[in-house]
Parts: C-alpha cells; sequence; structure tokens
C-alpha cells in the first residue's frame, strides 16, 4: 500500500501547484502590465509566472495539510459566508426596487397634480373666452374688428341737410349714420359679421 501512495504522490509537485498556477497567472499578468508600462524589461511577466507557480508548487511550504473534515468544514462555512452575501445582496435589491417604486408613484401623482393644473387653466381660459365674440360660420374667436358699422346713405339727412342749407345739405346723406355694432373679419375662415 505504501508503494502505491508513493506513486500517487509526485515527487516534484510536494506544495501546492494548482493554487501557484492560478496566483502565478494573475500576478505574471499585472507585473506584465506594470512592465509594459514602466521598465520594459522582455518576458517579465511570464518569468514571474513560472517562478511563482514553480515555488508555489514544489516547496512543501504551501501544501494543504488540512485534514478532509476540515476542509469539508471550511467549505461548509465558505458557502455560508456566500448564502449571506447573496441574502445581503437580494435585501439591497429589494430596498433598490421598492425606492425606484416610491419614486415612480411620486412623479406619478405629480404629473397628475400638473394635469389638473393644466385642466384647470384650460377651463378658465374657456370661461374667459365663452364672453368673447365668436364667429357665427367656424365658432372661432380668433376675430378682428374692422370698425363701426356705419349705414349706407341717410335719406333723412338728406332732406335735413337739404331744407337747412340749400342744395348743399344733400351730400349729409352720404355722411351715413352711426350705429352701436360694429364691423368684424375671422381671421380664420374670412367671414365678415356685425355685433
Amino acid at each position: 500500500m505504501d508503494t502505491k501512495n508513493n506513486k500517487k504522490q509526485s515527487q516534484f509537485w510536494k506544495g501546492d501547484p494548482s493554487g501557484g498556477f492560478a496566483t502565478g497567472l494573475v500576478a505574471g499578468f499585472i507585473i506584465g502590465l506594470i512592465n509594459i508600462c514602466s521598465f520594459n524589461i522582455p518576458w517579465l511577466g511570464r518569468i514571474c509566472f513560472i517562478a511563482i507557480w514553480l515555488v508555489m508548487g514544489t516547496q512543501p511550504l504551501f501544501k494543504d495539510t488540512r485534514t478532509p473534515e476540515e476542509i469539508a468544514k471550511d467549505k461548509k462555512e465558505r458557502d455560508q459566508k456566500f448564502e449571506e452575501i447573496r441574502e445581503q445582496a437580494k435585501a439591497r435589491e429589494a430596498e433598490r426596487q421598492a425606492t425606484k417604486e416610491q419614486k415612480r408613484e411620486a412623479k406619478m401623482q405629480k404629473n397628475e397634480l400638473k394635469l389638473q393644473k393644466n385642466q384647470l387653466k384650460i377651463q378658465k381660459h374657456q370661461l374667459k373666452n365663452r364672453n368673447k365674440i365668436k364667429c357665427p360660420k367656424c365658432r372661432s374667436t380668433n376675430v378682428q374688428p374692422l370698425g363701426v358699422h356705419k349705414k349706407g346713405f341717410s335719406v333723412g339727412k338728406a332732406i335735413g341737410g337739404a331744407v337747412l342749407t340749400g342744395g348743399v345739405g344733400a351730400v349729409a346723406g352720404f355722411l351715413g349714420k352711426n350705429t352701436n355694432q360694429t364691423d368684424f373679419v375671422c381671421m380664420d375662415c374670412g367671414k365678415q359679421f356685425k355685433k
């Protein structure tokens, strides 16, 4: 049985070769990046990778001396820590979602208030425009006054003017008679009307 154990155990790799490989890879990459930026020594990152791998893999100092029970216990503790971290991450995510939901509700309430204010403005505008002059054809309030409406030739003024001043008074009939009505024109449809 001892011969089988001796065959299974390598004489060269007495330490932790897989851990040394991983550590050497990371350290070699970082040292290689630093080397590229500053020193420019050829193959420095690769040399560091191989050196760390060989040192950690061949030295018994780096070998895992724990028993299988200790390894299982450490694995269980590590899994529990990972589970706690996952639970904390889930709790933070739930809290973040709740905060987002509250912000969304606050924004919706703000938008509803804006809509209500706009509706009130529209109602006030409609109440103001209710008393405005509207076009009888298209019901538009976009109307412009043309001036005070005058009647055409007035027979009464012509006769009165002729009697008082002689023949010149007939011209007074063309001056027209002022009324209380005003001429308007609709700027949308072009209709002219009196109010």
